[in-house]
Parts: C-alpha cells; structure tokens; sequence
C-alpha cells in the first residue's frame, strides 16, 4: 500500500509537471503565432509597414543597397519591370511593404524628389505604366520623364486604397531607332505648373511593354 501511494505522488508530479510544459509551449506557440498575423497586417494605411516590433523587420528580406548612381537596363522581349527601390533616388523614402513587389517601394517626400534609372530600347513603340499607393485624391498625381517628354500619371479618383497601375493615364512613347532612355520620376512638370504633382504616396515598380 506504501508503494502504490508513493507511485501515484510520482505519476501525479509528472503529469503535473506535463501540464505545466505543454502551457508554456502553448503558450508560446500563440505568441509566435500572434507575432506572425500581426507581422502580416502591420501594412498602415499609406502602406509602410509598422516599425514597432521586431517581428516585422525579421520578415522582410534584406533592403536593397542604395545606389549612388543611375542603373542601366536592358529591355529585352516583350516587358521589363524597374523596381523603383533599384533605382538611384533623392527625396524618397525606402519603405518596407509586406504587399508591395519585392517588399519595398520609395515614396515621395516633397518637390524636389527625384528617381532615375536609364533603359536600352530597341526601335518599337512602348507603353510605361507605374504600380502605386495613393493615401486619397490629393496625394494621387506625380510626372514620369522619358527622356525630356512628362507625363502626369495617377491610378483611379480617388484612390482604391491599395497598390494599382497607373493604366488611367499610361506613358507612351515611339523610338525610330535603337535608344537609351532616361526614366525619371519626380513630383512636378518644370516646364507646365498646370501639371504638378503632389508629395505622399508610394511608388513601387514602373512597367514598360512593346506594344508596337
């Protein structure tokens, strides 16, 4: 009878003590897991990601280097894509985005921002599109340069709230011959106030495809 009491003090302790190990793990599965769906929905409303936990910076890759130069790039086949974070930029801030392409994107600070990167093209015809993120309708509008020609671009009025292409007010352009062409994106026209743009809202990559 003195055994079976000590047998069953012991089996009580160790299940006690199985108890105690699974909610603790328990536990730290829900936070692991609470982490993660926070980490995932820390996109704000503008579309940066939410600094405050380090959850969020683990998850993103590595930013990419910031160049002190202007890329160049080759088109080839039908499409290219210039993440606008690759290009060489001034006035921008690099901001993580779990939604947007490569998880980052610039966004446009003020007047005086710009982004660069230059593109060899073969003769044809060529329709550039930006992919974007504007906070409301009056941070929406923002010129893309092919070479010394502007075009204001903008996605839907008012803004859907999430990343879309600019197809509303697409860049098209024609070269008679092979070319490098300078890509720059910038808030104003310098040579028409009537088509400025405005600061506040996220670039994240610019399209440009053969359509002739």
């Amino acid at each position: 009878m003195k055994i079976t009491k000590q047998a069953f003090a012991l089996f009580s302790l160790l299940a006690a003590a199985s108890l105690l190990f699974s909610c603790a793990s328990a536990g730290n599965l829900d936070d692991s897991s609470s982490l993660s769906k926070s980490a995932k929905s820390a996109d704000s409303a503008d579309g940066t990601v939410a600094n405050g936990g380090k959850s969020s910076s683990e998850k993103l890759p590595p930013p990419p280097a910031r160049l002190t130069e202007a890329p160049v790039f080759d088109f080839a086949g039908e499409t290219i894509k210039i993440e606008a974070e690759n290009m060489y930029y001034d006035g921008f801030e690099l901001t993580g985005d779990f939604k947007a392409s490569a998880c980052y994107a610039i966004k446009l600070l003020n007047d005086s921002s710009w982004a660069i990167a230059e593109i060899n093209f073969p003769a044809g015809t060529y329709e550039a599109l930006a992919n974007v993120l504007a906070p409301d309708s009056t941070h929406s509008r923002f010129n893309v340069y092919i070479n010394k020609d502007s075009y204001l671009v903008y996605g839907s009025e008012p803004p859907i709230g999430k990343y879309e292409l600019t197809t509303r007010s697409p860049a098209s352009f024609t070269l008679d011959q092979p070319a490098r062409v300078t890509l720059k994106i910038q808030q104003n026209d310098i040579r028409n106030p009537a088509n400025n743009g405005q600061n506040g809202m996220t670039i994240d990559y610019v399209t440009f495809k053969k359509i002739k």
